[in-house]
């Protein structure tokens, strides 16, 4: 009788304890490799408004100068052009030079003030001039050829850019004779209309700027 006492009792404590693990709840395990996916996901990238300037923006720039020309009376002497991410600003030579020559008109003035102000208040925003000239020979002791002509007109501006405040490394300067005409050099009219200054604006994303090194010499 003892025996089968001691049988029926560890035989029922088997059974309390099995009921007692078998309801108790067991907790979703995680996924493995869940919390290391969360933690290797990649920043979202942050791009700056000043390196790629919107659209309304490029629209502003070209709506201000187009209203100072027509201000100015100057719509039949300066053309504005706008093209994806740069602007085209374009002077006949008949208010910024005078034939074969490379000494600016006062009439082309206003226009290079404007540009200082506009380049001046943006700071990403750089230059590239090119001077063009029409087919016809040019052989004088200062420009023996329509390359020397065309790439001093250019340069005169620039340099007139710089006196005004316009920091020399966001100007760059190129001469292209008569290589790059806009009309055909068939009549007068079309000659007046390739004898020009033509000035690129565009944002330059690269904001660095060469320094010279410690102690450099400062001689050309």
């Amino acid at each position: 009788m003892i025996t089968l006492s001691d049988l029926t009792l560890l035989l029922l404590g088997f059974l309390v304890a099995w009921y007692v693990i078998s309801t108790k709840p067991i907790a979703p395990q995680e996924k493995p490799g869940a919390a290391a996916t969360t933690a290797q996901l990649p920043e979202p990238r942050v791009v700056s408004p000043e390196s790629v300037p919107p659209g309304k923006e490029w629209q502003g720039v070209r709506d201000e100068m187009t209203s100072f020309i027509g201000a100015a009376g100057l719509a039949n002497e300066v053309s504005v052009e706008a093209a994806q991410n740069e602007l085209f600003v374009s002077l006949k030579d008949t208010i910024s030079f005078e034939s074969g020559k490379a000494d600016l008109r006062s009439q082309a003035l206003p226009v290079l003030e404007k540009l200082v102000a506009m380049v001046l208040s943006r700071p990403n925003l750089s230059l590239e001039i090119s001077g063009h000239t029409d087919d016809r020979p040019i052989a004088t002791t200062i420009f023996p050829t329509n390359w020397e002509l065309s790439a001093a007109r250019a340069s005169r501006v620039g340099r007139y850019l710089i006196e005004r405040g316009v920091p020399p490394s966001r100007i760059a300067v190129q001469g292209y004779a008569n290589h790059r005409p806009r009309l055909p050099n068939s009549s007068a009219g079309n000659r007046r209309g390739n004898r020009r200054v033509e000035i690129r604006l565009y944002y330059n994303t690269d904001t660095k700027t060469a320094q010279p090194p410690s102690g450099a010499d400062d001689r050309p």
